[in-house]
């Protein structure tokens, strides 16, 4: 008897290839983006101060005239 595989993202049963874990794509694609959402606000925030930090530097160094 074969155990039943679930999706990650979904929970449907999953079908074809013992080491899948995912019933398509689409349901890949929004485990990985919920995974990495933390990761990604964090990058963007610093990103964020970064450009704000270059736009005032260029104010006070004159380099934007």
């Amino acid at each position: 008897m074969m155990d039943e595989r679930k999706c990650l993202e979904c929970s449907k049963t999953i079908y074809g290839r013992r080491d899948k874990k995912f019933c398509d794509d689409s349901c890949r694609n929004n485990y990985n983006n919920h995974q990495n959402s933390n990761v990604i606000n964090i990058v963007r925030r610093v990103n964020r101060v970064l450009k704000k930090n270059r736009q005032i530097l260029e104010d006070v160094s004159g380099l934007n005239e």
